[in-house]
């Protein structure tokens, strides 16, 4: 999934509707991954308007990122014991 903003929206709200959507998925047991790099490659370079045009990305962004979505292929049944150095209680 890829989130992006139009030229009036703030550029921190494709961050955060990817988050929700990140944590939504997460809580139906779907595998997600935030991947910031390729915004850039989407918005310039050669090719940037005619993979826009294909995609129906209408709006050139400041700010974007995607969302990789999947099924992991591992299934945890217990956590990793750790030690922690030190732990302030008030």
């Amino acid at each position: 999934m890829y989130f992006y903003g139009t030229p009036y929206s703030d550029p921190a709200d494709p961050l955060i509707a990817a988050t929700y959507a990140m944590l939504a998925a997460e809580a139906k047991g779907l595998g997600s991954c935030l991947l910031g790099g390729i915004h850039p490659f989407i918005q310039q370079g050669r090719g940037a308007r005619r993979f826009r045009g294909k995609w129906g990305i209408r709006y050139p962004s400041r700010e974007g990122i995607f969302l990789a979505l999947g099924y992991p292929a591992v299934e945890y049944k217990q956590a990793i014991k750790r030690t922690f150095a030190h732990i302030d209680f008030p």
